[in-house]
């Protein structure tokens, strides 16, 4: 789930195709956690993600905050088109640093 390489202070998550509440709670504490560690760039890998999912979406967003807190960077690779036309029509993309 995570990967950190403490040379370049970066941190990768993925969200998995079906994504638990559990999953969702250990993705906040583990970004929080790599933070608490230094890392200044974090990025979380959507490509599996294929439906729209609020608690992975509520996730998503509460770790953009918190990396907005630590001064890092958030960045959401590989969201396909229609989970991204979703948070463009709630107007989220902003909160998780997207165009």
């Amino acid at each position: 789930m995570t990967t950190m390489n403490p040379m370049i202070d970066d941190a990768c998550f993925q969200i998995p195709t079906a994504a638990s509440t559990r999953f969702t709670k250990k993705l906040r504490s583990s970004v929080r956690e790599a933070l608490q560690h230094g890392a200044r760039r974090l990025v979380v890998d959507c490509e599996a993600w294929q439906q729209m999912d609020v608690n992975v979406l509520s996730s998503l967003i509460q770790c953009a905050s918190a990396c907005r807190e630590y001064g890092a960077s958030f960045e959401v690779a590989n969201m396909s088109s229609d989970i991204l036309a979703d948070v463009r029509a709630l107007r989220l993309q902003a909160r998780l640093g997207l165009a």
